[in-house]
């Protein structure tokens, strides 16, 4: 089948939508808008280029906006944000490791390769030759009313 411009795309769509809607009263200008719609999707869905996708200066620049917010001080600056270590975090993952260490199960086998892969999130390990994950998550306190 060979390619449709975007005019026979738009008449062929038309010329369908008359022939499965044949009592209805058209309003030509909405429907040709509505073909448009379609045009570019089905442009979009196959990955072919369109008159509305940018140019590779303004897809440079665009990406320099999509890599996020720095933090900025009061007179403008940059500043490094430093995340403090959560020691009760560290200390929680710390326990369960070593008691997943030291636990056997009620047929005497034991968790196997427990590694702390967060310090301060998640454990992982193989027991009974299924992976588990062990995700911790504070929570913040309640918003007072």
């Amino acid at each position: 089948m060979a390619k449709q411009t975007k005019e026979q795309f738009i008449e062929a769509w038309l010329d369908k939508y008359e022939q499965e809607h044949p009592d209805e009263k058209l309003n030509y200008e909405a429907l040709r808008e509505q073909a448009d719609c379609e045009w570019y999707d089905n442009q979009v869905d196959h990955g072919e280029k369109t008159e509305y996708d940018l140019t590779a200066e303004q897809e440079k620049t665009s990406q320099g906006f999509r890599k996020g917010a720095r933090a900025v001080n009061a007179y403008g600056k940059e500043v490094k944000r430093e995340r403090k270590p959560n020691e009760d975090k560290r200390e929680i993952i710390s326990t369960i490791a070593q008691n997943l260490m030291r636990v056997y199960g009620p047929e005497g086998e034991k968790p196997e390769g427990v590694e702390v892969v967060n310090v301060e999130r998640q454990i992982d390990f193989l027991y009974r030759g299924t992976h588990y994950s062990v995700t911790l998550t504070a929570h913040r306190p309640p918003k007072a009313k």
